[in-house]
């Protein structure tokens, strides 16, 4: 079962349970989980060892009951046991159910609930305490004497102007802040009844007093007053800052924003809990961390983090979250943020979220690293970490150190392990010229798919939440995925097939020494400088950054006027942001008269692009590896290219988000097109082609030097346009309309 995708909402996923511990009656619930049909002929012992290795997070206590508890005899079979779990990380448990849920102990599978645990806490109410001043007993006897038939109503203004008063947040405050208000609100009215006694004995007293006691309620009004404005302030802060349900409401309403991706209104929320002094816990932190990344906003993560740390919130959840987003910006602060977690713990999950960092960076050293990391706090790997250590070490063709990691796992997550495992390895094995395991690893692909067609999908517990939409999205790429299984298998066994025929052999030491390929040195800082074995390296190979730049030049140097080798019938063209590399590969496979580059910025996307030009033998085809802007900069010369595309590339992710596509690079993209050079933009978001073609018209500097080719800037696109992942989307029934920009250079 794949794990990453069962446990990949895990926030938010809790079930209502008070964060653990709740107000019940007289007393308080904690929550445990039960597991339950254990069979009774299993040791106590076994059943601890065999939990421990489900689990596999030591931080989780596990008790066996010796007799079952009142509440669960008669509920549980005869010839079966219970289990507890409970851990101190309370968000912790929905995902061990989850986990331990369905598993199978001796010859039963277990099942696994909430549980609440009832416990009788004691409440004690201290005594009223009574006290009377002369003075206030003079104030209650004027008071009484002159005006009785206001006496009532004296006594009833200040429950009138609490409730006047309340503004619409205090109004929400719980009953348990509005029981501390219990003694100041009896006081009086026991006072008041003393003093009416008085009033019928000391007549002649409160006469003569008269005059100094209207002296003594002024002084006393005036203090009351004062002393009313000073408690009043902080006990109206107190209430909002502790107010549970306040922040829950905030919270729910920064989880909305978030799966609206309205950025504006989350950062609102977010502040407001701040303006009132609210504590958020690590919930809400996770919920806005969560957020952020989703908006693309890594520089409030940083801040939000901050916050949480400064108010010791930082627990594994809030860590995991942060160094995913780190993964985005910067791998070396990511892998020093997990190194650095002492006091809280990282989990699998938090590896699990570096090491898929390592996939799209390449960076196999900080997976060696992480590997050590893990070693060293006794956190064992999940099926997901396993599928991401072989993903990486595909991308490098480490061969061995996959049959390795197999060796070792396998039988205990036998079923668990997705089949791209074994498509992966095979078509790593058969770039690295090892045949035999190519076959191997291809043939353990086939018969699960074969056996189980459906392990491909991805798995939800909360599946029946998800909305129709998503439900949708979900299923499309499951099946997507499937097929992008096949297409990779099938690859490799027509490769298989023309080299027994041919009795040819490719053999690479690894992606990096592959002379048409450049790493940009900003963006793959850590694979640029990879040594490469010479007494393996195939003949096409380049044995250092500067060589594999130098067979660049000379591609540009062939499409320069005077330039060597210089061909004034081919034509250079480019793909930005080219994705697993389907529609360039194709293109330059069948338009032998020109040359193309394509621009990716993902390693495991540059390995994919690299795959299908060795296999398809396509000799036109360059890679550059980096972002689109430095890219450009860093290599493409001015006036060089005849045609750039850019095909569906990611719209912002909200309103004021930065995107890839605004001014800026549309001037950098002029700058390398020839003289009436063409470039195209495909995007199936309205949104997106709007803001597209709003730049164009209203920046002064666009217009001079870009025009449409056709009479507007939107043309029909053609079914034969390409084939992608996106025309994927498209056979499968996503048939969402397409836009197409079609512009071109004007100027020099």
């Amino acid at each position: 079962m794949d794990l990453k995708r069962k446990f990949s909402n895990s926030l938010g996923s809790t079930p209502s349970i008070g964060g653990g511990i709740s107000s019940l009656g007289g007393g308080v619930s904690i929550t445990k989980l039960i597991v339950k049909n254990i069979p009774k002929s299993i040791s106590k012992n076994e059943i601890i060892e065999n939990l421990k290795k489900i689990i596999q997070n030591p931080s989780i206590n596990i008790t066996i009951p010796i007799t079952l508890p009142p509440d669960l005899i008669g509920k549980v079979d005869s010839d079966t046991t219970v289990s507890f779990l409970s851990s101190p990380n309370l968000s912790q448990l929905s995902i061990i159910k989850n986990l331990v849920n369905g598993k199978t102990i001796g010859d039963k599978k277990v099942s696994v609930d909430f549980y609440d645990v009832k416990k009788v806490v004691p409440i004690s109410t201290p005594p009223p305490t009574i006290t009377t001043t002369q003075d206030e007993s003079n104030k209650k006897i004027k008071l009484t004497n002159e005006k009785p038939k206001e006496k009532k109503s004296k006594e009833k203004k200040p429950k009138t102007s609490s409730i006047t008063n309340t503004s619409p947040i205090e109004s929400t405050i719980t009953k348990t802040a509005t029981d501390t208000d219990t003694d100041i609100a009896t006081e009086p009215k026991i006072a008041t009844v003393t003093t009416t006694t008085t009033i019928n004995t000391n007549d002649k007293i409160v006469k003569k007093n008269k005059k100094s006691n209207d002296k003594k309620e002024e002084t006393e009004k005036t203090k009351e007053n004062k002393e009313e404005e000073i408690k009043e302030e902080p006990k109206k802060e107190s209430m909002v800052r502790n107010n549970r349900a306040v922040i829950n409401k905030i919270t729910s309403q920064m989880s909305s924003c978030a799966e609206a991706k309205d950025y504006v209104q989350l950062v609102k929320a977010y502040n407001y809990l701040k303006k009132i002094g609210a504590k958020p816990d690590h919930i809400t932190y996770g919920v806005m961390l969560n957020a952020c990344v989703r908006c693309q906003e890594y520089k409030k993560v940083k801040e939000v983090f901050q916050d949480a740390v400064r108010d010791g919130n930082a627990n594994d959840v809030v860590y995991t979250i942060y160094v995913k987003a780190l993964c985005e910006i910067d791998m070396d602060e990511a892998f020093t943020t997990i190194k650095g977690m002492i006091e809280t713990k990282p989990n699998i999950r938090t590896f699990n979220s570096i090491f898929r960092g390592c996939i799209r960076s390449g960076d196999i050293e900080i997976t060696k690293s992480l590997i050590q990391l893990m070693k060293a706090n006794q956190i064992y790997p999940d099926s997901t970490t396993i599928e991401y250590l072989i993903k990486i070490y595909s991308h490098h063709l480490m061969v061995q150190e996959i049959w390795d990691l197999l060796g070792k796992v396998y039988e205990r997550m036998q079923g668990q392990i997705s089949p791209i495992c074994f498509s992966r390895l095979s078509l790593a094995s058969l770039l690295a010229g090892d045949i035999k395991s190519s076959v191997k690893a291809l043939g353990i692909t086939d018969d699960i798919l074969s056996k189980a067609p459906r392990s491909t999908q991805t798995t939800h517990k909360n599946k029946g939440k998800l909305s129709e939409k998503n439900k949708i999205s979900s299923s499309l790429f499951e099946r997507i995925n499937k097929q992008e299984i096949n297409e990779e298998s099938d690859r490799v066994r027509n490769y298989l097939s023309k080299m027994t025929e041919s009795r040819s052999k490719i053999k690479y030491h690894n992606m990096e020494s592959f002379n048409r390929i450049y790493f940009s040195k900003n963006t793959f800082k850590n694979n640029v400088n990879r040594s490469i074995d010479q007494q393996s390296k195939p003949v096409t190979v380049a044995t250092s950054p500067d060589s594999t730049l130098s067979s660049f030049n000379g591609l540009f140097n062939s499409y320069k006027k005077g330039g060597s080798n210089f061909n004034s019938n081919r034509s250079l063209k480019m793909e930005i942001c080219s994705g697993h590399g389907h529609w360039v590969t194709e293109r330059a496979g069948q338009d032998l008269d020109a040359d193309w580059i394509s621009l990716e910025i993902r390693y495991d996307r540059i390995f994919q692009i690299w795959s299908k030009m060795i296999l398809e033998a396509i000799d036109n085809l360059y890679i550059v590896g980096g972002d689109a802007h430095g890219s450009l900069k860093e290599i493409v010369p001015d006036n060089i290219l005849h045609e750039v595309y850019i095909n569906y590339p990611n719209p912002p992710v909200w309103a004021g988000a930065e995107r890839l596509i605004n001014e800026l690079f549309l001037v950098e993209i002029n700058r390398c097109l020839k003289k009436d050079g063409t470039l195209t933009i495909v995007t199936d978001d309205k949104d997106y082609s709007d803001q597209i073609i709003e730049t164009l018209t209203k920046s002064k500097k666009l217009q001079k030097i870009y025009k449409p080719v056709k009479e507007t800037y939107l043309i029909q696109l053609s079914e034969d346009y390409g084939y992608s992942y996106f025309n994927k989307l498209w056979n499968n029934g996503q048939r969402v309309k397409r836009y197409c920009i079609y512009i071109s250079k004007v100027i020099n």
